[in-house]
C-alpha cells in the first residue's frame, strides 16, 4: 500500500503541478485568491466598528463561533487590500500571490463561499492584534 503524504496548503499551492489560474478557489473551509500583487487594491476599509487598513493584523474575524473566522494560535491574518469585492489576507509576514479571501458584502457582513454553500461571518467589534513586524503603518492612510 502506498502511502499519501499530508501537505500543508502553502506546500500545495507552491507545488507548480498544482498551479492555480487567478481567481478564487476554496479548500478545508476556507476561501483562497490567487491574485497578481500589483492587482491588489491596497485600500482601507470599515469593518465591525473599526477602519481596517493594509497592514493591520487580526487573529479572529466575528465573536460568535458559528459565524467568525478564526486563525490558530501564532498565526495572524494581515489585510493586503481588496481584489473583485474581496478582502484578501496573508498569514503573518508571508508574502506571495495566494490569499485567503472573504467577499465583502458590508461592514459587519463577509462571505466565505465554497462548493457545500457558504459561511457568513458576522463582525461588530473588530479586535486589531498589535504586531512589532508590520509592514505598514496606518497612519499612512490618514
Amino acid at each position: 500500500m502506498q502511502q499519501v503524504q499530508q501537505l500543508s496548503i502553502f506546500d500545495f499551492l507552491e507545488n507548480e503541478e498544482n498551479e492555480q489560474k487567478e481567481g478564487f478557489f476554496f479548500t478545508g473551509g476556507a476561501m483562497y485568491a490567487k491574485v497578481s500583487r500589483d492587482k491588489v487594491k491596497e485600500i482601507p476599509t470599515e469593518l465591525g466598528d473599526s477602519i481596517l487598513y493594509p497592514g493591520d493584523f487580526v487573529q479572529k474575524l466575528g465573536e460568535k463561533a458559528r459565524t467568525s473566522f478564526k486563525m490558530q494560535k501564532g498565526y495572524y491574518l494581515r489585510y493586503c487590500g481588496m481584489y473583485d469585492r474581496a478582502l484578501l489576507f496573508s498569514v503573518n509576514d508571508f508574502v506571495s500571490d495566494y490569499y485567503y479571501a472573504f467577499y465583502y458584502i458590508d461592514r459587519n457582513t463577509l462571505l466565505i463561499c465554497s462548493n457545500a454553500g457558504a459561511k457568513d461571518i458576522r463582525i461588530e467589534k473588530l479586535v486589531k492584534e498589535q504586531r512589532i513586524c508590520r509592514s505598514r503603518r496606518a497612519d499612512q492612510y490618514l
